[in-house]
């Protein structure tokens, strides 16, 4: 088991690496120029003129909005990296360890509230740049599978929960 385990793990350490590469790479093509036009306008603009309905404030919006997307991609990886403590929890010999129960639910919690404020993040930004969003089309392009693998999590949470009572149960029968 230990090789197996082995294995997994460098699987996830590989699979990590690649997506905060992929995020860093993602914002380092990000326009950050954006933020010092802003400030600039900041101490030029006009103080009468209505800052909501401004073009700047429409940039802004867009700058807000992507580093909000940025930041709930690092936080689904920070979700990853819980599979590397249920395989040291595996690795010990605690399957159904209180931890595990905690991981999995953590694991789900963040699938799922990646995959809801994406959902709204990339709403926002449409209706910014006046494009077109279509929700059945954003399910299915990358969320499709984060919902139920996030509801699978807690399944398996309580799957580990009945497991660790069930082992608790045999433990005082012997």
């Amino acid at each position: 088991m230990k090789d197996n385990t082995t294995i997994l793990t460098v699987i996830t350490y590989g699979l990590l690496l690649g997506a905060v590469s992929v995020l860093l790479n993602d914002m380092r093509e990000f326009d950050f120029n954006q933020f010092e036009k802003f400030q600039n306008w900041a101490k030029t603009a006009n103080k009468s003129e209505n800052w909501f309905t401004s073009k700047n404030a429409i940039e802004w919006s867009y700058y807000a909005i992507s580093a909000g997307l940025f930041f709930w991609r690092g936080y689904l990886i920070y979700g990853f990296s819980y599979f590397l403590s249920i395989l040291k929890e595996i690795e010990a010999g605690n399957y159904f360890s209180d931890k595990n129960i905690k991981y999995f639910n953590k694991i789900g919690n963040i699938f799922i509230w990646y995959t809801l404020n994406v959902l709204i993040l990339r709403f926002l930004l449409a209706l910014i740049g006046n494009a077109t969003f279509d929700f059945f089309d954003e399910l299915k392009s990358e969320f499709t599978f984060l919902i139920p693998v996030g509801l699978a999590f807690f399944i398996l949470a309580e799957i580990f929960k009945r497991g660790k009572e069930v082992e608790e149960d045999n433990e005082l029968t012997i």
